[in-house]
């Protein structure tokens, strides 16, 4: 029966600090013992590795972070490709975390409640990629509608149109821009 190693065992201590439950820990330790004991360093290695797998919610936090991956793909973020590509799409996703995130972590290095808030933040973000195409497709529908009208003579209903293609286009402006117009 092989015990703990070093790594593990200063792997647990930092996940228990990370996780704000290294006052806990004799009784996970205890439980992921089965009841034999309540300190880190008399686990064996199996005890331990199952003790850092659960820490580090290892299946959730993959599964948030496909899903992060998903989002990202849909927005244009990241580009399918080969393995030099998919190292390419870790490294864009890790400096947009760092810089624009809301953890300002690279996503490897985010716990998983960290990598939940990242989670929610590309959800924000997707929705409003999602609304910002069907603005697009709003408007284009409109200019074809416009071009119909002025194509039959219906200089009325282009005119009505046409104001709708105004109010259109000022939702699809930059924030940063309407601002600028409303002064």
């Amino acid at each position: 029966m092989k015990m703990i190693t070093t790594p593990q065992l200063k792997k647990i201590h930092t996940l228990l600090g990370e996780l704000g439950i290294k006052d806990r820990k004799p009784e996970i330790v205890y439980s992921f013992t089965h009841g034999r004991t309540e300190s880190s360093r008399d686990m064996t290695l199996m005890e331990a590795k199952a003790l850092i797998e659960y820490l580090m919610g290892s299946q959730e936090r993959t599964t948030v972070i496909r899903r992060i991956w998903h989002l990202a793909y849909e927005m244009g973020i990241i580009v399918p490709g080969d393995q030099d590509e998919k190292a390419m799409n870790a490294a864009k996703l890790d400096a947009f975390c760092e810089q624009r995130g809301t953890v300002k972590k690279s996503l490897s290095c985010q716990s998983l409640k960290e990598v939940k808030r990242t989670s929610k933040q590309f959800e924000a973000m997707f929705a409003k990629h999602e609304q910002r195409k069907e603005d697009i497709e709003i408007l284009e529908s409109l200019k074809k509608s416009l071009a119909q009208c002025v194509t039959t003579e219906n200089y009325e209903e282009a005119a009505r149109i046409k104001v709708e293609i105004e109010l259109q286009n000022e939702l699809l402006a930059p924030k940063r821009k309407r601002a600028v117009k409303a002064v």
